[in-house]
């Protein structure tokens, strides 16, 4: 019997993992029903072939997919090349799930081995999830046809087998040490479990596969602590519009309920990664669920992440700088943020924003600099829609409307517990020179302001929003009633939390939160926030951060909470919940697991 099955484990936790099947079942159910748009990638196709569903047009559309190139409407949307690795990862599971047999039709495997062998199916957008699904398709597909000449690259499937093999086993131990660039992206990933999935279904080499597993637990487990209810909160890396605004967006809800159940399923269905995760071997250890279900009690979580590098993604030589990430946990809500980010070596500190001489290959990399970034939320348990931001829009799809500051990187936070404080210093350049901030009143059972505040009530959570400028809400079009609108170039902003815990009600808090001294100056750009409840904050837009009057000390692991700690690259980490303790030692070259 597996040791950790045996262990005593909590009641619910063993329910979640005895009603996998049920889940899976649900999951499956939802993506075999039919949708009006194309099936780009072969994902529902794919599904229809394991339900043993309409197999003859299930062929037709990935024999389509694996002639991308020559197919005008799949090659035409981004590109001859776009996203031709996304039906890559499809045409390779298809091809290992059923062995390279029935139910693929002669003509769709014929068609599979021509795409592999004799296509270049490398993405143009050399992004982090693009390289890995193009390394694990690559790998997999090339240990299938290990006898062939792949004439793209001019090797045998042996030799790109072996070579991608190193490629990944690198990748996966760099990312365990010093975190993902599309850090806690909600939708990136997916493309990530796609291939991780694949690798630990499939590879011939064993180290790779047990790499696989553990770092599917670790990514589980990063989520996990970051979750209310499934909703996956505070800050992230490359997220869309609708994922700042709606959780149930998320296609990382998928995960969370496949895995540990709870939440319910609607908003799940059009992501195409659901039929690697229903069709996996792989079942996160049980520590992992214990750490997603049984966290009862407030807590602080603190990530750091490495710089996002366009230009070495593997990475042979990383950039120096991090990103620190930090989320205020309680049962009512979730608070959080980028606490400070380096700058990027290709370009002058924030402040200044011009650009100094570099290497060419190193322009794209300092221009990736917070590339879609959520950089703060605050999220409360009673629903989906509930919770608030502040952003600097921008005007395209890297810094857009409500994501993403790329190319500009005027906002700057601090947070300690249930307080965040935020500088925005635009630049006379940018195309939009004001901040707004997302509040959809409908999602809160009160919305009152006074006293130079907006305060919202989520049943028995608060919120207190203060806007050094003139503000005014937006009374018609898409986001009447959603957004407050502050006009200018400099602006501080504050946010606090709290709970019936720790105030009789909400009038209480409201009274003590207006009560809390602010002050900010706008020529030197500074915001000091005297919080009764999380002590005094202070933040400046040269990379200043102080709490309790000295300066905050923001040298964190990996990762540094009461359920996950890592020191700073070290590819050791420690999970712990309730009595239970695991190591994740990704250094480890032997084949038993940890």
């Amino acid at each position: 019997m597996n040791s950790a099955l045996s262990h005593p484990w909590p009641e619910n936790v063993t329910r979640a993992l005895d009603t996998f099947a049920d889940r899976r079942c649900t999951l499956l159910g939802i993506e075999t029903t039919p949708v009006s748009e194309a099936d780009r990638f072969g994902a529902k196709a794919l599904a229809m072939l394991v339900a043993g569903r309409n197999e003859t047009a299930a062929n037709a559309v990935l024999k389509e997919c694996a002639e991308w190139f020559e197919h005008p409407v799949r090659a035409g949307l981004n590109g001859h090349q776009g996203e031709c690795d996304f039906s890559a990862i499809k045409l390779c599971r298809a091809y290992h799930l059923f062995a390279g047999g029935a139910p693929l039709a002669a003509e769709t495997l014929a068609s599979i081995r021509t795409f592999f062998t004799r296509k270049n199916f490398a993405s143009i957008y050399q992004s982090e999830n693009h390289a890995l699904l193009f390394h694990t398709s690559r790998h997999l597909m090339a240990q299938a046809y290990a006898g062939d000449f792949f004439q793209a690259y001019e090797k045998t499937g042996e030799q790109l087998a072996a070579e991608d093999g190193a490629w990944l086993r690198r990748f996966i131990r760099y990312r365990a040490g010093h975190g993902w660039g599309e850090f806690d992206s909600v939708g990136y990933l997916g493309p990530v479990w796609e291939c991780l999935t694949c690798l630990h279904d499939f590879s011939a080499d064993q180290e790779l596969k047990r790499l696989s597993g553990s770092m599917m637990d670790l990514l589980l487990a990063d989520m996990a602590v970051d979750s209310l209810h499934g909703m996956y909160c505070g800050a992230h890396g490359r997220i869309y519009p609708p994922h700042a605004m709606d959780h149930v967006t998320e296609p990382s809800r998928i995960l969370y309920y496949l895995y540990f159940g709870g939440i319910p399923t609607d908003g799940m269905e059009h992501h195409g990664f659901i039929i690697d995760a229903l069709t996996s071997t792989y079942r996160p250890h049980p520590i992992v669920v214990d750490i997603a279900l049984n966290r009862c009690t407030a807590y602080e979580n603190r990530e750091r992440k490495q710089l996002h590098n366009l230009a070495d993604v593997l990475p042979v030589a990383p950039l120096t700088g991090s990103l620190r990430k930090y989320t205020y946990y309680t049962p009512l809500y979730a608070l959080g943020c980028v606490q400070f980010q380096d700058a990027y070596p290709a370009c002058c500190a924030h402040h200044n924003h011009h650009e100094i001489p570099v290497m060419a290959d190193q322009r794209d990399t300092a221009a990736y600099a917070h590339h879609q970034q959520h950089q703060w939320d605050l999220s409360f348990a009673t629903g989906t829609t509930a919770r608030l931001f502040t952003h600097h829009p921008g005007t395209d799809g890297t810094h857009n409307y409500w994501t993403g500051d790329r190319l500009c990187g005027c906002g700057h936070f601090f947070q300690h517990k249930q307080a965040l404080v935020a500088l925005y210093n635009i630049p006379a350049s940018q195309p939009l020179q004001f901040i707004h901030a997302y509040l959809p009143r409908d999602a809160f059972d009160e919305v009152i302001e006074e006293n130079g505040w907006i305060f919202a009530r989520a049943g028995d959570a608060f919120a207190g929003l203060w806007l050094s400028s003139a503000y005014h809400w937006t009374n018609e079009g898409e986001w009447a009633d959603r957004e407050i609108i502050s006009a200018g170039l400099k602006h501080a902003v504050i946010c606090e939390a709290g709970t019936t815990d720790n105030y009789v009600d909400f009038t209480a808090f409201r009274h003590a939160i207006a009560g809390n001294p602010v002050h900010f100056d706008r020529e030197p750009m500074t915001l000091d926030y005297r919080s009764r409840q999380a002590g005094p904050l202070q933040i400046d837009s040269q990379g200043g951060r102080f709490q309790n009057e000295h300066p905050a000390d923001l040298d964190y692991g990996s990762y540094d909470s009461p359920y996950l700690y890592s020191a700073w690259g070290s590819g050791v980490i420690e999970m712990k919940s309730g009595s239970s303790r695991r190591i994740l030692d990704f250094n480890l070259t032997t084949l038993s697991p940890p």
